[in-house]
């Protein structure tokens, strides 16, 4: 590590008193430390790495937060305000005395949950968490004594705003001083297609690294504190093998093909049901957490999946019970597009006629996908049939990104107006509201680059005054970029990793930050397919 790069920040902060230094490590949380802007810092800085390497702990990247600004506010204040920021995304610092002897970077605030959930709270109601914070304290800061609200409630305390840079190696990386995108990279506009290809290769990666030698994945965790997600979910575990296999395909990885597979056979060997009135006719069942019950989307991105990965290999190896899972998939629509969203297993009654309206895009989209490479009419009639009723009821209105995907691959097939007007109104509706939204929300970017690319096909139509009517498409390509770019606060990169309980468990993966920083294949999913559509089409 080149510590005399600190001498290279410094110079550009001369009036700024104090200067935090994060260590991190693989294993453990990082260790910050405040230091005087002067000249020994750089002696101090390697006191601290020498004393950790003694300790077992290697120094993987330095984090460097120099104070650029502080205000004096009342403590009271400040414990009112935290609970009502949205969850994780305090962008200031608190330091509890002139001297910052008692201080917290805003990365230590958010990755500790010194602000949490109020336990058995019907809404999402939060507090201050002085057990957070002391357990903080007591492991990583060597703090003595036990902080307490009371102690400072009639105070006042300081708020700082830094500038902050990681050192990695002989290089010096800026970090995004402000905003929702606040500790995060600066890249710029040549950067861009090489950054988004890394966190595509090492999301995808780390999808590989979840599934065990069975072919089931480890579902998810909460970073904060390193805890696993007891919970599964089949139809999660399928539709993120259909984002693994479009990962592996994007960094020609035949052999990480082998070992998506078995994610596939774990399906086929214990969640398929044939049905033993209509043998032709099969089902993807979820029996964990004991919910037994037959979900319409389960089986379209089923057949989502397998397509794929016969579209993969060039094989037809799973087209037979890509068929009957299919047939049965038909079996829940009825002939005006009416669907029965979920079925008791095993006795296929109705369970429940609706339960998430974006069920129906996803059986869509995996008959539209099965036709593709199975021209049967049977497939594409009941698809055309489903958007009639989508259209009739302005399903466009939801905004799904799955339904984005089905009409791009229909308009293909069938290049209908109404089906090139479907597919704008879906993409339109939340152009400014996705422009603005404060979180990362992924399937947003889906949505947009398929129909962007849906527009593509209308262009080469000369369906111009088609998209013109329906869709500004500068003020699209604008709002994809910027959602391209602001989904990156939503990757665990070393810069913000550092800071939670295990960074090796996280680094490289996608993660929902106002749930806890949560971290579940369906989640990496998501961010893994928008982010290819974006560098291989954009």
């Amino acid at each position: 590590m080149n510590l005399q790069l600190i001498n290279e920040i410094q110079s550009q902060f001369n009036e700024s008193k104090w200067i935090y230094i994060s260590l991190g490590f693989l294993d453990r949380r990082a260790h910050v430390f405040k230091v005087k802007n002067n000249k020994h810092i750089e002696s101090k800085i390697q006191d601290e790495i020498r004393e950790f390497s003694n300790n077992g702990y290697e120094t993987k990247w330095i984090r460097v937060d120099v104070v650029k600004r502080e205000e004096k506010v009342k403590f009271s204040d400040v414990l009112e305000e935290l609970p009502k920021i949205r969850r994780n995304y305090v962008e200031f610092g608190l330091a509890f005395d002139n001297s910052h002897t008692l201080s917290f970077l805003p990365e230590e605030i958010n990755a500790n949950a010194f602000v949490r959930p109020l336990p058995n709270a019907k809404n999402n109601v939060f507090f201050v968490c002085e057990k957070n914070i002391n357990t903080y304290l007591k492991k990583y800061k060597n703090y003595r004594g036990i902080y307490f609200h009371k102690k400072y409630i009639n105070k006042e305390i300081f708020k700082f705003y830094t500038n902050a840079f990681l050192l990695i190696d002989d290089e010096i990386i800026n970090l995004i001083p402000d905003g929702y995108m606040h500790g995060v990279r600066e890249i710029n506009k040549d950067q861009e297609k090489d950054e988004y290809s890394k966190l595509i290769k090492t999301a995808t990666n780390y999808l590989l690294e979840q599934i065990d030698e069975n072919g089931r994945y480890e579902y998810g965790k909460f970073p904060h504190f390193d805890k696993k997600i007891a919970f599964y979910n089949i139809l999660r575990h399928t539709s993120s093998t259909y984002s693994l296999l479009e990962g592996l395909e994007f960094l020609k990885d035949e052999e990480g093909l082998l070992k998506a597979k078995k994610s596939i056979d774990y399906l086929i060997n214990n969640y398929i049901y044939i049905d033993p009135n209509e043998k032709e006719a099969a089902y993807l069942f979820d029996d964990t957490n004991n919910i037994n019950e037959i979900k319409l989307g389960q089986n379209g991105v089923f057949l989502i999946m397998l397509t794929k990965y016969m579209e993969l290999t060039e094989s037809d190896e799973y087209m037979a019970i890509a068929r009957k899972v299919a047939n049965g998939t038909y079996r829940m629509i009825d002939e005006n597009g009416e669907t029965v969203h979920v079925l008791n297993y095993p006795d296929l009654t109705v369970k429940e006629e609706n339960r998430i309206i974006y069920y129906d895009g996803e059986a869509a989209f995996g008959l539209m996908r099965l036709y593709q490479i199975d021209p049967n009419p049977k497939w594409l009639e009941c698809v055309e049939t489903l958007f009639s009723h989508f259209i009739k009821n302005d399903y466009w209105q939801y905004s799904d990104h799955w339904l984005s995907y089905c009409t791009y691959e229909l308009t293909k097939v069938k290049p209908k107006e109404e089906y090139f007007v479907f597919g704008l109104k879906n993409i339109a509706k939340r152009l400014d509201f996705i422009y603005q939204r404060e979180t990362t929300f992924p399937t947003f970017l889906e949505m947009l680059m398929a129909g962007y690319r849906m527009i593509g096909l209308m262009k080469d139509r000369n369906l111009d005054g088609l998209i013109k009517e329906y869709i500004d498409e500068e003020k699209l390509k604008k709002v994809i970029e910027k959602r391209a770019d602001f989904q990156r606060s939503g990757y665990f990169y070393p810069e913000i990793a550092m800071y939670f309980k295990n960074p090796r468990n996280i680094l490289g993966s996608f993660f929902i930050k106002h749930h806890g920083y949560r971290v579940r294949i369906d989640d990496v999913q998501h961010y893994i397919s928008g982010y290819i559509q974006f560098v291989d089409y954009y």
